[in-house]
């Protein structure tokens, strides 16, 4: 519970955090999570249900700071919302952390919302999640192999295309098998041929 004095202390360096400016944002944000660190992080996961996508971005930006320690809340709030614009804000949260942090590798929990990602069909959530895996390397790679064989062509496709950048002995291997693979929509295989010709 934050008393009268630290609240409004609390009002003005957040009134800063939604400022435009980036240095005032970055400012606030670095004395949020000093002097007020459960009650920014409370407040920022919050803003991940809000409709306006400016205070949204600006929130995942923040909570990227805070590290794996985000993660349990973000796991909760995953599965706690069918809202989608607050899954992708909680796959977009990780992403970052994954960045900020330079991890190769999520704990249990959160894989759990990797894997349930996965399955889902949203457009947004597909595209977000295989933009997650991309960020893990060898374990992120051995997830996009296999959805890249799914039925679901965005999946396969947002997969391979993020295959791509990765060129590893691996995943030549795994390009030679879908080009021969007579089930493998020609789709994948034309973004294949041309990153081969290029």
């Amino acid at each position: 519970m934050i008393n009268t004095t630290n609240l409004n202390t609390y009002i003005d360096l957040y009134e800063d955090f939604l400022h435009p400016n980036p240095n005032i944002n970055s400012k606030a944000i670095f004395l949020l999570r000093r002097n007020f660190r459960v009650e920014f992080m409370n407040n920022l996961l919050n803003n991940l249900k809000e409709n306006d996508i400016v205070i949204r971005r600006k929130s995942i930006l923040a909570l990227g700071e805070y590290g794996e320690e985000i993660f349990s809340s973000i796991v909760t709030l995953y599965f706690n919302n069918k809202n989608i614009n607050v899954k992708v804000s909680c796959l977009k949260t990780i992403i970052k952390v994954i960045v900020n942090f330079n991890l190769k590798k999520l704990n249990k929990e959160t894989m759990k919302v990797v894997e349930s990602a996965l399955k889902d069909s949203s457009p947004e959530i597909i595209l977000t999640v295989i933009s997650l895996l991309r960020q893990l390397g060898v374990n992120g790679r051995d997830l996009l192999m296999k959805t890249s064989r799914d039925k679901d062509l965005l999946r396969a496709k947002a997969s391979v295309s993020a295959l791509l950048e990765i060129k590893d002995q691996y995943v030549e291997t795994l390009f030679e098998e879908l080009l021969k693979d007579q089930s493998i929509d020609s789709m994948l295989k034309e973004d294949i041929l041309r990153d081969k010709i290029i």
